[in-house]
């Protein structure tokens, strides 16, 4: 049998998830030709699948070492990518793209490597690129909203947010991050809007959860009286302090009052 006909077998058996024979298959065919290079390619994507990236990585750069293609450094650089080299990966993704600037999704990784590295300039670049032919990206649009947020951009980050809930007003962190957005610029009862929201579509929302634990004790431990008495005695005095806002929220919290006292909570955030 040729070697392009064994070629073809080892990629029948490949489909039909006979790793172990497709792999031995086209092992045999680079031994008896070290130049067949589609081999190689073929060894490095099979290792990748099953998590063994310095073996793809050794196939991989051998298939570069007969010639490059964008697709292989493309491979390189997520597997570089996935072992947290962000470095490495970032430097095979640029040469990916140098060599066919249509292909996004080299464009994309490459962003999310710069990502990683904080170089938030150039992760910014890629993705605003991967949106120009993708506008309806998904990743890139939440990518690029979250650097806009770490750069002080809020208007723009909430902007994207706001067209990345349209499609799916259902996606809790994206509300989380936008009430956070409305908080910091001051849209208080905008944010107190969205919190109500999260918390009503999602059980396992925990912003009250971790705001509880950050509370001294004996604001809520009180043993003396019923709750709704409390409640009375802290209305009585809300002008003297502002913690009894903060009380008054955690009480509502105990009734279950959940909007309550998220009011509660955000007016002793105002004051």
């Amino acid at each position: 049998m040729s070697i392009p006909d064994r070629f073809k077998k080892a990629i029948r058996l490949e489909k039909s998830r006979n790793y172990k024979n497709a792999f031995q298959e086209y092992l045999s065919i680079i031994n008896e030709n070290s130049r067949f290079r589609n081999a190689y390619i073929n060894l490095g994507s099979l290792c990748s699948r099953m998590n063994n990236f310095n073996e793809a990585l050794k196939y991989y750069k051998a298939a570069l070492s007969l010639g490059s293609d964008y697709l292989t450094l493309f491979n390189i650089g997520c597997i570089f990518y996935k072992t947290g080299r962000y470095a490495k990966a970032a430097e095979n993704l640029e040469q990916s793209i140098a060599m066919n600037n249509t292909f996004v999704l080299s464009k994309l990784v490459a962003g999310l490597s710069y990502s990683r590295m904080n170089t938030l300039e150039k992760a910014e670049h890629y993705f605003s690129e991967v949106l120009k032919s993708h506008p309806r990206s998904r990743l890139a649009l939440i990518a690029l909203a979250v650097i806009y947020y770490q750069t002080g951009r809020l208007e723009l980050s909430l902007k994207l947010l706001d067209g990345i809930l349209r499609t799916d007003p259902g996606d809790i962190n994206i509300r989380e991050l936008k009430a956070d957005i409305l908080l910091k610029t001051g849209a208080i009862d905008e944010s107190v809007s969205e919190i109500k929201a999260i918390k009503r579509r999602a059980d396992k929302y925990k912003y009250f959860d971790e705001f509880i634990l950050s509370v001294p004790v004996e604001i809520y431990t009180d043993r003396y009286g019923s709750i709704d008495e409390k409640i009375d005695s802290l209305n009585a005095r809300i002008n003297e302090d502002s913690n009894n806002l903060i009380s008054l929220s955690l009480c509502y919290l105990l009734k279950g009052d959940t909007d309550t006292a998220i009011d509660y909570l955000f007016n002793a955030r105002k004051n």
